[in-house]
């Protein structure tokens, strides 16, 4: 008989975005709790801490999706996970997750149960000021040309994920899905439909009310400090300002370049009277 798959829950805190919540079901399961954080000092009962290194100095959101989105580097000793978002309390022992999963395709999720549409995520984002809102309308005119068809489809809700670390398709999946977090908006449900898209990935659905169904309940945030979640104006007068300086920087490459070339064509007219005399001393030694 093959060995049962090792599995483990984890999740995942950066920045201190929020307490970590207690999961009370942990205390009914064999499978460990994983909690990651950048975080010094943060003790649990139900949760094993693990020290996180994060990859950015200023951009904890990152962090902590870098992390979120590759368990198979991150948990190597363990062949399957359960990642939950903070703000999730189980109600049942994983087990029964992963009893009720189909992880066919290598992973498994909920479908988002309040937003009909892709391209209602985008709006929601966009109203809600929860992301760069240049950064955000550039990920959608991207999408618009690329992959239009995702625009009309229900959204994943990526508050749990259940995976095999060692399907290649998953592993490609979540490359990719990370990569369009790095390269477009933090809010990483924006982009995990064209992440599974791309490698070919059908995922099965978790087909759950995300608020509140039998295996777990949402949200619980309290302590969390909101105010980290929004896409501050500050920062946004921040961006802008960035944008100015290089785009005076470039204009003073340009101006550059071009007395460059001026130069180079004066320096050509003025030299041209030498090159005409000494071409006609050439005819007249040729002689």
């Amino acid at each position: 008989m093959p060995e049962p798959p090792r599995r483990c829950v984890y999740t995942v805190l950066t920045g201190g975005y929020e307490p970590l919540n207690e999961q009370p079901a942990a205390r009914d399961s064999r499978l460990p709790f994983i909690c990651f954080t950048d975080a010094p000092g943060a003790p649990s009962e139900t949760w094993e801490i693990r020290r996180l290194s994060p990859i950015f100095t200023d951009d904890p959101v990152r962090n902590q999706r870098a992390a979120k989105l590759r368990p198979h580097a991150l948990l190597p000793e363990f062949d399957q996970s359960l990642y939950i978002d903070n703000a999730v309390l189980l109600r049942q022992p994983p087990e029964q997750l992963f009893a009720a999963a189909d992880l066919a395709s290598g992973i498994c999720l909920p479908r988002h149960s309040f937003r009909a549409s892709l391209l209602e995520e985008f709006a929601a984002v966009a109203e809600q000021s929860l992301d760069d809102p240049a950064r955000v309308a550039e990920q959608l005119a991207h999408y618009m040309a690329a992959f239009p068809e995702l625009l009309g489809q229900a959204p994943c809700w990526s508050a749990m994920l259940l995976r095999d670390h060692h399907d290649k398709r998953v592993r490609t999946a979540m490359e990719i899905w990370l990569g369009h977090v790095f390269r477009y908006s933090r809010r990483d449900q924006l982009s995990c439909l064209a992440a599974f898209h791309l490698a070919g990935l059908a995922p099965g659905v978790l087909e759950i009310d995300n608020h509140d169904s039998q295996f777990q309940t949402w949200p619980h945030i309290a302590g969390r400090k909101a105010e980290r979640r929004l896409w501050r104006e500050d920062q946004e007068a921040a961006l802008k300002q960035l944008v100015r300086e290089a785009e005076l920087k470039r204009r003073v490459a340009q101006l550059e370049y071009e007395r460059q070339v001026l130069l180079s064509a004066t320096t050509w007219r003025m030299l041209e009277p030498v090159r005409a005399i000494l071409r006609r001393i050439r005819r007249v030694d040729a002689f």
